[in-house]
């Protein structure tokens, strides 16, 4: 989506959403350590966004405005927990990573995002089932009514494809070798 503002057009959006979901959902889980709060709280950004979608005056970037908005969000959520007597899980974290690598790193974030979007759709439901939704390839199979054979090709031609877009980063073995899982 460009910069300017089209709200209005929900092709527009669902090409905002998935540029930039996954890559917010691990920037929000940086400040609540929590995949599937800040799963939530970026669909709720998201939703709250097209609600609003002829009121909303974006200032700055696209980008900087989601990523404020987001890191807002993340610290309303601490603060309503820790607002909670019985509730001691979420602290504000002590944040000794410089704000400028977190930036960096969403952008890595956004990057690894990219070459996922540009998987074939198979490869691509494959691999988000199985490093996100963190599915064992027989729950996969079972799922996508597929073999598990098949979801091990599937998962092997992901890789292979994450490996060449991102072949300019080390630390990206780390995110492929991430979760492995089990048959």
């Amino acid at each position: 989506m460009s910069e300017s503002k089209d709200w209005g057009n929900s092709k527009e959006f669902d090409e905002l959403f998935e540029k930039y979901y996954v890559t917010l959902c691990f920037f929000a889980n940086k400040y609540i350590n929590d995949m599937d709060q800040a799963r939530s709280l970026v669909q709720g950004l998201f939703v709250d966004m097209w609600v609003k979608r002829d009121d909303l005056k974006v200032n700055d970037s696209l980008k900087s405005y989601l990523y404020k908005a987001t890191k807002n969000r993340a610290i309303d959520f601490i603060r309503k927990q820790n607002a909670k007597p019985e509730s001691s899980s979420y602290e504000l974290p002590e944040c000794h990573v410089p704000f400028h690598d977190l930036v960096e790193e969403a952008e890595l974030n956004e990057k690894i995002n990219d070459a996922i979007n540009s998987l074939p759709e198979k490869c691509k439901e494959v691999f988000i089932l199985s490093r996100y939704e963190e599915m064992k390839y027989t729950e996969i199979a079972q799922m996508l009514q597929i073999s598990v054979k098949t979801v091990e090709m599937q998962m092997g031609i992901a890789l292979k494809k994450i490996r060449v877009k991102l072949s300019d980063y080390q630390v990206i073995t780390f995110f492929l070798n991430w979760r492995r899982k089990k048959k």
